[in-house]
């Protein structure tokens, strides 16, 4: 029993695929977080077969050409525009009580 509600825990956490957005507005939710200084979840394609990968979470830092720079708690990561299928504002949650 134990060993069926861990695999179900997992399953639960697994990332889950969100719905692709549209160009016109992953560029205005990007266009905000460069005015507002707000934290991105962002979620990249994957190639056909491969699974949702966990969201990159992390503060926009700039956009050159064809490409965004997230500062994340791991450090900078590049992404081409083209590979976002979702993008959102995620609010910083509170570790502390």
């Amino acid at each position: 029993m134990s060993e069926h509600t861990a695999h179900m825990e997992q399953s639960n956490r697994a990332p889950q695929w969100k719905a692709a957005m549209d160009e016109d507005v992953i560029q205005s939710v990007l266009n905000h977080a460069t005015s507002h200084h707000v934290m991105l979840a962002i979620q990249e394609y994957q190639p056909i077969g491969v699974e949702a990968q966990p969201d990159i979470i992390g503060q926009l830092i700039g956009i050159e050409g064809d490409s965004i720079y997230i500062r994340t708690s791991t450090g900078i990561h590049a992404i081409e525009l083209v590979n976002i299928r979702h993008v959102e504002e995620r609010r910083m949650e509170k570790w502390y009580s």
